[in-house]
């Protein structure tokens, strides 16, 4: 076994060849945000839950706010530098090194590609120039797959979200984060040689509808999630996590994982 299959056995769970990721770099771009304001109790409350299998977090706050009871998987972010007050979210640049990484002792960086938006160009070629990094010190690459602001429809289109990830992948990431679709996921997985994990996205309108998106995640290939606000600004954060634990981890239907949800709920 040699380094990056070390460090990926921290972050995907070896048993079931899927992983639960919590994200909390939101601040980086969006600042404060209902859920993560005391970020290091949020994180605190969450670990206590021993669900988790890796967090995404910014350098920032894995140095100062992040004090897990155990040693679960560490993606760091590795590209940022764009602010919601900015003239554009998409503008990211490199913002950390594998070096600074290992240092700080993560298991993983993650870099963001904008899919179809006017900076496109760069952070595909940020991606790749990180991924070429990576491979120098055998650490596995996170590839976040976005877009543009002009193509948030076509977030539900499957035919763009499997050019995205099968372009992620081309350019180095061995891992794709990416958005769910409700129809031809299979296909987004298919054209993807790489593990696919969704994102948690925009904060779902009811807990049905969260557990619904991972059940049909996993079932069309999906190796796990990435959530964020879906968690952390959940009223039930806690429960939430045990019950998409038992989706991605024990095979639950939804109608189980919003049993045990609401039997944490109410004891």
């Amino acid at each position: 076994m040699n380094g990056m299959e070390a460090r990926l056995r921290r972050i995907i769970r070896k048993e079931t060849g899927r992983s639960l990721v919590v994200a909390v770099d939101h601040g980086m771009a969006l600042g404060p945000m209902t859920g993560i304001v005391d970020v290091k109790t949020t994180i605190s409350n969450l670990d206590a839950t021993n669900t988790i299998d890796a967090w995404l977090l910014t350098k920032g706050i894995y140095t100062y706010a992040f004090e897990p009871a155990d040693r679960p998987g560490i993606i760091m972010r590795a590209s940022g530098g764009a602010t919601i007050v900015g003239p554009n979210l998409t503008h990211e640049g490199i913002t950390s090194s594998v070096k600074e990484a290992l240092y700080l002792g993560a298991d993983s960086v993650a870099v963001s590609a904008f899919i179809g938006s006017e900076f496109e160009h760069q952070t595909l070629v940020d991606m790749a120039t990180m991924a070429t990094k990576c491979r120098k010190w055998n650490v596995p690459l996170l590839g976040v797959m976005g877009l543009g602001k002009t193509n948030e429809d076509k977030k539900k289109d499957p035919r763009f979200i499997a050019l995205g990830a099968r372009v992620g992948a081309e350019h180095g990431a061995d891992i794709i984060k990416t958005y769910y679709t409700e129809t031809d996921f299979d296909k987004v997985v298919a054209g993807c040689p790489v593990p696919v994990m969704i994102a948690g996205g925009p904060k779902c309108e009811t807990v049905l509808d969260t557990l619904s998106m991972i059940h049909g995640a996993l079932q069309h290939g999906a190796r796990g999630i990435v959530m964020g606000r879906n968690v952390w600004q959940s009223p039930h954060p806690a429960a939430l996590l045990e019950a998409v634990e038992g989706l991605i981890h024990r095979n639950f239907s939804v109608k189980e994982a919003a049993q045990l949800l609401e039997e944490r709920i109410n004891s």
